[in-house]
């Protein structure tokens, strides 16, 4: 799901109160439901703004920034996407995936700190050297805590912490840190710009297939699991412009990738990808316009599948999973006023649920790929 990007009804106030000092805080009226859960079955849902209905508060935090702003540090409550495993090419796309990766929001307690769902932290980024940057960060580490298990909705963290205000902090953090490398600028005379990213993310927890009911694949196997201890993913990402058109700052085609991996041990998930391309200003006339395409592809585990296939020998029910579920978007962004965009959006997926309803572990049917085509709409004012 998206990081910095309005996803529903939003409420956000900056205040300074001293200076080099921001006080942020950022609220979401989300109603209505969904296509994913509805309609597709899928786990990377195609809209970036699909949640469970309710008012909640996401943003609070307070930042200071130091020596001469080569050191920021911020306390408060905010998602790990917000500033972690950001592509600012991929930000024009609508599903969620681009906005945090799939594989994160699977293996990670519920679902991670990420839209709608954010947690205490406190995160400090510094400017090593002119092109290079560190950021880190503490999070508390499931945003909603464990649920009671005794229903899909009962299991929905969204609906452990409906107004956003757990503010838990008794929980197993969540460890994450990146290295940054940015190069060029926007200046027409300036080399190509381009960002360069490597970070991991470490989870203090524990973590079983067993216990993975809440990454929306329930599992309700006879055979038990091992548990272990800890959990990690690894990632690289890069955002690069590769034409510019004379004149412009930035205008031109961006390319952007990103990779992530997790042990297959302890994990729905195990290696996500997604790329792609934008192309801002494709038509002339309309250099606001933004055009895109991308992929995005989740793998499923092969301990999950094995998993699995031991449960339907063992009751005699159930299908397997796929070996993973893929997505594909093409995206027009039409600037219709500078306060107005409207954006049709089409997106095929391969596999849904990795082919199987995530919240109906006893299945008999697989679900089939499906072409979605939408249009979002957003009014700034």
């Amino acid at each position: 799901m998206p990081r910095v990007r309005p996803r529903c009804g939003r409420v956000s106030f900056f205040l300074v109160s001293w200076q080099g000092a921001i006080f942020f805080i950022n609220a979401y009226q989300i109603h209505g439901f969904g296509p994913s859960a509805n309609f597709v079955g899928n786990q990377q849902f195609v809209s970036n703004i699909e949640a469970t209905p309710s008012t909640k508060l996401y943003d609070l935090w307070l930042e200071q920034s130091l020596l001469n702003d080569r050191v920021n540090i911020r306390i408060g409550q905010e998602g790990m996407n917000d500033e972690f495993m950001t592509s600012q090419a991929s930000q024009v796309f609508l599903n969620g995936s681009f906005g945090f990766p799939d594989l994160s929001e699977r293996d990670l307690p519920s679902s991670g700190p990420n839209y709608p769902i954010a947690t205490p932290m406190v995160r400090a980024k510094v400017k090593v050297a002119d092109e290079f940057s560190y950021i880190g960060a503490v999070f508390n580490g499931d945003p909603a805590g464990p649920g009671p298990g005794t229903g899909p909705e009962e299991e929905d963290p969204q609906v452990r912490d409906a107004s956003g205000t757990a503010f838990r902090l008794q929980d197993p953090p969540l460890i994450v840190n990146e290295l940054w490398y940015s190069a060029g600028g926007e200046k027409s005379s300036a080399p190509l710009p381009g960002t360069y990213k490597i970070g991991a993310w470490v989870h203090t927890g524990t973590f079983g297939l067993s216990k993975n009911n809440y990454t929306g694949l329930p599992l309700h196997f006879t055979i038990p699991a091992p548990l272990y201890r800890g959990d990690f993913a690894v990632y690289a990402l890069a955002d690069q412009m590769v034409w510019r058109k004379p004149g412009t700052k930035d205008e031109g085609v961006t390319l952007f990738g990103l990779v992530m991996g997790a042990p297959e041990d302890r994990n729905a998930e195990d290696l996500y990808a997604e790329g792609g391309f934008n192309w801002k200003g494709i038509i002339e006339s309309r250099p606001q316009d933004v055009f895109g395409f991308a992929f995005a592809y989740a793998h499923t585990s092969n301990a999950f599948r094995s998993l699995g296939e031991e449960s339907i020998v063992s009751t005699q029910s159930g299908k397997l999973y796929a070996s993973n579920e893929t997505i594909i978007e093409a995206t027009y962004l039409y600037q219709t006023a500078p306060w107005w965009i409207i954006q049709p959006d089409i997106q095929y997926v391969f596999n849904p649920g990795a082919s199987l309803p995530p919240d109906n572990p006893g299945i008999t049917t697989v679900l089939k790929n499906a072409l979605v085509i939408g249009v979002h709409s957003k009014i700034d004012f």
